[in-house]
């Protein structure tokens, strides 16, 4: 079992777009190993990609209908900030190798963005009536985009019972997408890219680094990447060091012994 402590590379790298005032975006990837006390001076923006004059993205191109209302805050609705997240996962690269999982996609509006710049991409969507429309963004694209009716949040659940969907067992997702395990030291076999559940942040972080440091779950495959909206707040936490003792947690140490933590953007989300 590889066990992520300090001294013991390669680690992860926690990169975050930071919201100010209300959102973060979140992301790990594969990183050699850091000084301890390097890992928290570091400012709230390190890369400035140049935004596409789009304005606020509400509506889905072919106007989907949902029986309920948008939860805008469930979902990535702005344009603008979509084309950001996919230039910066993209990195230096002209065209992104990785593949990446794409979590509650919903409209498609980062779908788009990430198809837009090259990538390849398995839209991980838990609400049935987006799974049309994102089948129809990947038309025409030699197979760049596959959506599969999935709760990534709600990856391997505990129980002994039936994993009822839109849950599911990482097993069943990495065979229906043909990915192998890999040692942890091969690089990053995906990137996972979305936005963490508002109600559930601090649960689902809890949940990702138990999975990390007991090789579980995705990180049973490999070094994964992550990438996710966070709100300031949780991050803040995340963040902390022993000089602030009143956001400094057992989970900011964990992450931060795992993970090294790296700011990508900050923005504003005025929903």
């Amino acid at each position: 079992m590889w066990i992520p402590v300090a001294g013991l590379p390669p680690r992860l790298t926690l990169s975050s777009l930071v919201g100010a005032g209300r959102f973060c975006f979140l992301g790990a990837g594969a990183a050699t190993r850091k000084p301890l006390q390097a890992r928290n001076r570091r400012g709230l923006s390190d890369s400035a990609p140049q935004l596409c004059p789009d304005p606020d993205f509400r509506k889905s191109p072919s106007r989907v209908k949902s029986k309920s209302t948008l939860d805008f805050s469930r979902y990535i609705t702005s344009r603008r900030l979509a084309e950001t997240m996919a230039q910066l996962v993209r990195g230096k690269e002209k065209k992104p190798s990785h593949l990446f999982l794409e979590c509650n996609p919903g409209p498609g509006i980062l779908t788009q963005a990430l198809l837009e710049v090259g990538a390849k991409v398995v839209a991980l969507e838990s609400d049935k009536t987006f799974l049309p429309h994102l089948e129809s963004l990947g038309k025409n694209l030699d197979g760049k985009l596959r959506v599969i009716y999935c709760d990534f949040f709600r990856m391997d659940p505990k129980g002994t019972g039936a994993i009822k969907p839109p849950a599911m067992a990482s097993q069943d997702l990495f065979q229906t997408l043909g990915l192998e395990v890999v040692p942890w030291k091969a690089g990053i076999p995906l990137k996972v890219i979305g936005a963490l559940p508002i109600r559930s942040e601090r649960k689902i972080l809890w949940k990702l680094i138990h999975n990390l440091y007991s090789c579980t779950s995705i990180y049973k495959y490999g070094r994964i990447e992550l990438n996710v909206l966070i709100y300031e707040k949780e991050f803040q936490k995340l963040m902390a060091d022993p000089g602030n003792p009143d956001l400094y947690q057992v989970l900011s140490v964990l992450w931060q012994v795992a993970c090294d933590i790296k700011v990508l953007h900050k923005f504003i989300d005025s929903t």
